[in-house]
């Protein structure tokens, strides 16, 4: 793989991980607040953790895009 495409694949998945951070934050964290669950049935605690992960998984792609700088 080319570091082209090795580029396009960090973007896109960095998007996905990035929109399923948001869409936890936006929606399923503040569901969770209110109703005590999120739409996909997760708790608050689960809705944090799941956020956490995804953070963790989202660092070093970002470090690996910033050394294509």
């Amino acid at each position: 793989m080319d570091s082209e495409d090795r580029f396009n694949q960090l973007i896109a998945q960095l998007g996905s991980l990035n929109e399923q951070v948001r869409q936890l934050e936006d929606v399923d964290y503040m569901t969770a607040t209110y109703k005590g669950y999120s739409n996909a049935g997760l708790t608050l605690e689960e809705v944090k953790d799941e956020i956490d992960r995804l953070r963790q998984q989202i660092e070093p792609l970002n470090r690996e895009l910033d050394a294509f700088d």
